[in-house]
């Protein structure tokens, strides 16, 4: 039986107008590449159901997914593709053998013989253990002293903050599956870490994170997909993570959105002052999120989940607001456990969202031409900004500050990054990929340059309107 070949032209044709579920699933074929193999997910195949990362795969149509799809998936996962196999790449289309690429294949295998990739189990005990200890010390700091002293309820608020923070690394590693071989059992602490304590979704964050802010708190929308920032970092017009309009603006191409929102004056005002009203943003960014969470659980994409998820997903979320709110109001004054709830929603914000900010933002941003010059590697190393390692950095931002390892490799835990770091960054050398570290403070003043950068650019936008 003769294979039939495809040209780089017939995969990307198929992709074209296919930027999400919705667009794939109105008809016809769906192209990717996986080791110069083709494959077909589109309408028909039933593949965005069956895919367990949903519609992340949509990011990697019209591309070789081969470096996306060996970062996210077992060495089992590539049979199981079989039923969505039409054909190969033509000869003549195939790549040439990539170096970069080779040297990291075997990193990836020198890391495995020497163990790095299996976690350290009373590691993260340990984590569970004093991640939820500082949950405890926040509620009993309230419990002791939140009708008495308003500088505790102060104290309870800065605690949960920080629990809830770590509670976000927590579940991303376990969501990641560093942890355990099953991945059901790591869903499983990720539904307690990340639903029963922080607050957030698993599956909300596995398909989708909106950010609803608007002048009358009700239209514009800040979109994060986490598996596709994995995918395509920093891409222009695929990378959600940048896509920050009409709010914070990231590169000059995000202020060409100046003329796709509904309130244009509103975007023209946020990107003006973005350098001032960058910590605001992050403040609020815990409340949109839980309030993002709720609605996914009760809108049209929970029908999407099989009714156990439904289930699962509701009932832990409903057990964090009955404990957070219970608390609140039980142990204090009415007035201060408000005051606990704003201190704990608006630090875990700016907190979380802080560190987000500092892995990849004011990093270069590269549109989709540009990108296909880069290897899904090179791409994920110069999209990444690693922050000094320390004990105090290594803690607060859960192991993040190892970003472009990370990247490299998801599944890696957290635990191990500090002996791949080395190896990678002497690769990088190697093959001369700029590789970029710096302080924590040194990202925060990088990232407050882009920002400063492109609203004095944005002035300008305005003068020739």
């Amino acid at each position: 039986m003769t294979v039939k070949t495809f040209t780089w032209a017939d995969i990307e044709a198929s992709a074209a107008k296919k930027l999400t579920a919705d667009d794939v699933n109105k008809g016809g074929p769906a192209l990717l590449v996986i080791h110069n193999k083709v494959y077909d997910i589109g309408a028909g195949t039933g593949f965005l159901a069956f895919h367990p990362g949903g519609a992340v795969a949509v990011s990697q149509l019209g591309k070789d997914a081969s470096g996306a799809f060996e970062v996210f998936h077992t060495e089992h996962a590539e049979a199981i593709m079989s039923d969505f196999y039409v054909g190969d790449l033509d000869p003549s289309e195939v790549p040439k053998p990539n170096d970069f690429k080779t040297d990291i294949d075997k990193l990836r295998e020198d890391f495995k013989k020497q163990g790095l990739f299996e976690s350290n189990k009373l590691y993260y005990l340990f984590k569970v253990v004093s991640t939820f200890s500082l949950g405890a010390a926040s509620l009993s700091l309230l419990w002791a002293f939140g009708r008495s002293s308003t500088l505790a309820v102060l104290l309870a608020g800065t605690f949960m903050a920080v629990f809830w923070q770590q509670s976000g690394w927590l579940a991303h590693d376990f969501l990641h599956h560093q942890v355990f071989k099953n991945r059901l059992y790591n869903d499983a602490v990720g539904y307690i870490v990340g639903n029963v304590w922080q607050g957030f979704s698993v599956s909300w964050w596995k398909d989708k994170v909106k950010l609803i802010l608007s002048s009358t708190w009700s239209l514009m929308e800040m979109s994060v997909q986490h598996c596709t920032h994995h995918s395509v970092p920093n891409i222009h017009g695929e990378d959600p993570d940048i896509n920050t309009m009409p709010f914070l603006a990231w590169s000059e191409h995000a202020l060409e959105f100046f003329h796709d929102v509904k309130d244009a004056d509103l975007a023209r005002f946020f990107v003006a002052y973005q350098p001032t009203l960058f910590f605001p943003i992050l403040g609020i960014a815990r409340l949109a999120w839980c309030s993002s969470s709720i609605r996914f659980n009760i809108g049209e994409k929970a029908k999407l989940l099989s009714p156990l998820q439904r289930a699962v997903e509701k009932t832990t979320l409903a057990i964090h607001w009955a404990w957070l709110l219970t608390a609140a109001f039980m142990f204090a004054t009415p007035l201060r456990a408000l005051l606990f709830l704003l201190v704990a929603e608006c630090g875990c914000g700016l907190l979380l969202a802080f560190v987000f900010t500092v892995n990849h933002n004011g990093m270069p941003v590269y549109t989709a031409s540009e990108a296909k010059g880069f290897d899904f590697y090179e791409l994920q190393i110069r999209t990444g900004r690693d922050v000094l390692p320390s004990l105090f950095n290594d803690w607060f931002t859960g192991g993040l500050n190892y970003q472009i390892e990370h990247h490299i490799f998801p599944t890696l835990p957290r635990h191990s990054f500090g002996a791949v770091s080395g190896p990678i960054e002497e690769l990088c050398r190697k093959h001369s990929v700029p590789f970029h570290k710096t302080s924590l403070l040194g990202g925060l003043k990088e990232i407050l340059q882009r920002l400063d950068g492109l609203s004095k650019a944005s002035g300008k936008i305005r003068k020739i309107d």
